[in-house]
């Protein structure tokens, strides 16, 4: 837990490199949001059932206006969806800048360092995470299949009931391994960043082995950080439900809600690199597999006969 702490100090000591990711983050959102939000004064012609969706969710309504509006609102959703990449593409980006960052916690932020460390680990990081979707997508994934296989081939035996709980086990199987094999990709970018790894599935390979020889203080604090910020999530949606947005006022409270709630889950990012990175300089790292080295045989020495020898002594 130490560490975890240690971590939590040097985060709160980077407050504007939290700020720096929450704008880029918040103006990203805006380019979504603000066209949306005028379409949607365009489209809705006055109607009074969209202010009945800020307090509860009407799929009725949503459904008449999708079947109306989806010419208008689809290229706003293809446009969401293509931010959504970016997102992920950000997240990879920002790894080296943080992670630089940690690894100069007595000094103060500069942002110009920042975004050398970002643009000199893309590239790198981007390959470890095409490693690590790579096992998820395999890993993980399989559990799912496993899954569909099992549930059709009892459905004619078990009640629902017991579906829903084959269903559910497995998709915990997948959670579970998914959220595993996130966390070695994490250590993974540690470990490219500190041993200026290049090879991805090398990297991949040691984190493995060291997130498996320290599982509790590694893939532990890796899920303690995924039930914080699942926790944060029921509070925001506990006070959802219990401030009615009425008016401008309890609207405005919710954004600024909202707000706290996606700048609580950069600096848990943020939080979790900086621990990944203190635990793997405090714990003993895995022994590199040396490469082979070729060696060069030297060429044969040959003989050349002077004036001096004669050539049958030479020859023999």
């Amino acid at each position: 837990m130490n560490v975890l702490a240690i971590a939590l100090r040097q985060t709160a000591g980077s407050i504007r490199l939290l700020w720096l990711i929450y704008g880029i983050t918040l103006a990203l959102g805006l380019l979504v949001a603000l066209p949306f939000y005028n379409t949607l004064n365009v489209e809705d012609q006055n109607s009074l059932a969209f202010l009945n969706l800020l307090n509860r969710f009407d799929y009725t309504v949503f459904s008449d206006f999708m079947h109306r509006s989806a010419r208008t609102i689809s290229p706003l959703m293809s446009v969401g969806r293509w931010l959504g990449i970016l997102y992920v593409f950000l997240s990879v980006f920002f790894s080296g800048g943080i992670l630089l960052r940690f690894s100069q916690p007595k000094t103060r932020f500069n942002s110009g360092m920042f975004w050398q460390g970002c643009t000199h680990y893309v590239g790198r990081f981007l390959r470890i995470f095409g490693v690590t979707l790579l096992f998820v997508l395999v890993g993980a994934g399989l559990w799912l299949v496993v899954g569909s296989l099992i549930g059709t081939l009892v459905s004619d035996t078990f009640t629902e009931r017991g579906l829903f709980w084959i269903g559910a086990g497995f998709f915990a199987l997948f959670v579970l391994t998914a959220t595993f094999l996130l966390c070695i990709g994490d250590f993974a970018k540690v470990l490219m960043f500190r041993e200026d790894e290049h090879d991805a599935f090398r990297a991949f390979g040691q984190a493995g082995r060291l997130v498996l020889q320290n599982i509790g203080r590694t893939y532990g604090l890796y899920w303690l950080l995924i039930i914080l910020g699942t926790v944060l999530f029921g509070i925001y949606f506990l006070l959802d439900d219990a401030i009615p947005m009425s008016g401008w006022l309890t609207i405005l409270v919710m954004f600024l809600i909202q707000q706290t709630l996606i700048f609580a889950r950069v600096s848990l990012k943020v939080w979790w690199l900086g621990t990944a990175y203190n635990i793997y300089q405090m714990l003993p790292k895995p022994a590199p597999v040396l490469r082979p080295v070729p060696i060069a045989e030297p060429a044969p020495a040959t003989v050349e006969p002077d004036s001096e020898t004669p050539l049958s002594a030479v020859e023999s």
